[in-house]
């Protein structure tokens, strides 16, 4: 019999330890990840900088254009289809409202569904679903017509649920594939955080350059303000989702023939393939109990803090047309269209100070998000207890002012911290469904909000916008852990010491009180951490990969003989 004392220190000596080491040896080490090689020109090295994020963030660029096209078009539509958007002769007063709640329904089953089966197909085949329901649900927009108006925006509606599939589908996929993207690469794994957050800067190109299409094609039509032409605006609504079809072909053609599957995602198959779980009957729902027990608290900060900001932050883009009207009451369509670019051009430079400032270890995750939310509080608590006064002339600018650096600072905070953090703080098997709930709950706040906002004046809108980023300034203190630098492989061999039941023999980095949260620390998790535990199971898994190792070198020898 081995004496325990020739164990290495920290080994699990449990009848299973030696199971788990070997499933702790499979996951992807630093000799085994992948690395671009970089070109010397620098110019060359910019655009593979340029491409890095850039073709990965190609769904969430296509998505944004796609879903904030309905919010830039509304305006055009109620001149074009008077009798149907503005009138409501010929359709339903809440014909608006239908489509955005459509669009949000799809959005959240796509966010459900494609975030729980992209843990079991791949993240290469999650993506290629997301884009190809994204390409079929545009092709139907584009074409959506009928005998009359009622006819043709109800087809229109109802594609939007197909299209939303495709776009819920690419939250979670996108965000698991960002951060397993810069965790196998030692260049980039100092950086995940920049990574994740730059891929999702996408969605403010996509923003945008919508608006600046349908600025640029009514402009070439010369519809500079009334009267306008209604085939020309037809043209320009149709003609701008067309546009935006030309990259959601591209990467779909591109994900099916040149993405490749995430090399975390396999490793951690492998793993879980060397412990057995995959073989036992219930397995599935026994891991979804262990997740509720061991992480409920992370899943609900990041769901509810998601919550409250797309609460917030959907719901005054729902305000923002009304808004613009208060700066300049006779504002034309093509003006008031410049006046969303300038809010996206100012939201878009909050997306790379994010990006730039994610990972540095003074500021990280938690503190960029209570940042936002409190700057959030601040600004709109202002406007709100300051409305009428800010509403004259006098004053307008400063109003003006102040909504759109409340955008700057959404992007530089939550937005960008609530995409990035429920994939981070998932392990690698579950990762894509917990950010899909979270990125599902976070969308059910959107659509609250779209029924709350319609109910209370300008000022409640304010008012409710500040309390939200209050309430996101508690729940990110209380439930958020901070885990800038944290290697996600820690958090992966936690939740296998997890599933071998022995949680508590974990000691390593990732039960470091530092990348605990608030309620982690109070609920004693911080209690397991041993400094050297960690080196502890490296120097395990060293063993069990020699132990592996000598057992493959010995059965070759007997079959040679």
């Amino acid at each position: 019999m081995e004496d325990n004392e020739s164990k290495p220190k920290g080994m699990i000596t449990s009848p299973s330890g030696n199971r788990l080491c070997q499933a702790e040896s499979t996951l992807l080490t630093d000799a085994e990840r992948d690395e671009n090689k970089l070109s010397s020109n620098p110019i060359v090295r910019f655009f593979q900088f340029l491409g890095s994020f850039m073709i990965p963030g190609l769904g969430m660029f296509c998505e944004a254009y796609f879903v904030f096209a309905v919010g830039n078009l509304s305006s055009l539509w109620k001149v074009e289809y008077k009798e149907c958007w503005k009138d409501h002769k010929t359709c339903p007063a809440k014909l608006s409202d239908s489509i955005t709640y459509t669009q949000v329904c799809g959005i959240i089953f796509g966010q459900l569904f494609l975030g729980f089966f992209a843990d079991r197909i791949g993240r290469k085949w999650g993506s290629v679903f997301c884009a190809g329901s994204m390409v079929v649900g545009a092709i139907l927009i584009i074409v959506s017509n009928g005998p009359n108006d009622r006819a043709l925006w109800a087809m229109f509606t109802a594609v939007q649920f197909i299209f939303g599939i495709g776009v819920g589908g690419e939250y979670p996929v996108a965000s698991a594939s960002a951060n397993e993207r810069a965790e196998s690469s030692v260049r980039l794994q100092k950086r995940r955080g920049e990574t994740v957050v730059l891929t999702f800067s996408m969605q403010g190109w996509g923003n945008l350059v919508n608006t600046a299409v349908i600025i640029a094609i009514m402009a070439g039509f010369h519809q500079y303000g009334a009267p306008y032409n209604k085939h020309d605006l037809e043209v320009t609504w149709r003609l701008s989702y067309a546009i935006g079809l030309i990259p959601l072909v591209g990467i779909m053609l591109y994900r099916i023939f040149r993405l490749r599957e995430s090399a975390v995602w396999k490793k951690k198959r492998e793993a879980l393939k060397a412990m057995g779980g995959e073989e036992k009957k219930g397995a599935q729902w026994r891991k979804f109990g262990l997740l509720m027990y061991y992480y409920w608290h992370r899943n609900f900060g990041t769901s509810m803090s998601w919550f409250v900001w797309d609460f917030a932050f959907y719901g005054n883009k729902l305000f923002q047309g009304t808004f613009i009207k208060i700066i300049n009451p006779s504002a034309t369509l093509i003006q008031v269209l410049e006046w969303t670019l300038l809010n996206s051009a100012v939201a878009l430079v909050g997306y790379y100070f994010a990006a730039f400032f994610i990972d540095k270890p003074w500021m990280g995750r938690m503190r960029m998000q209570m940042m936002g939310f409190t700057w959030t509080f601040v600004l709109f608590l202002i406007c709100a207890v300051h409305y009428f006064e800010l509403s004259t002339p006098k004053w307008i600018h400063a109003f003006q002012f102040l909504y759109y650096f409340s955008s700057f600072w959404g992007q530089f905070g939550p937005n960008a911290t609530t995409w990035l953090l429920p994939a981070e703080l998932a392990p690698t098997e579950l990762r894509s469904m917990c950010h899909g709930f979270s990125a599902a709950v976070g969308k059910a706040g959107a659509l609250v909000a779209g029924v709350v906002f319609n109910l209370v004046d300008n000022r409640g809108k304010f008012w409710i916008s500040a309390f939200c980023g209050l309430a996101g300034v508690i729940l990110t203190f209380i439930t958020i852990p901070d885990v800038t630098g944290l290697d996600l492989r820690e958090g992966d061999r936690r939740w296998l010491a997890i599933l071998d039941g022995n949680h508590d023999a974990y000691h390593g980095e990732a039960v470091n009180p530092r990348y605990l949260s608030f309620l982690e620390r109070m609920m004693g998790y911080g209690k397991l951490y041993k400094p050297e535990g960690s080196e502890a199971v490296q120097e395990a898994v060293a063993v069990a990969k020699g132990l592996a190792t000598e057992e493959v070198e010995i059965t070759t020898t007997a079959v040679k003989a």
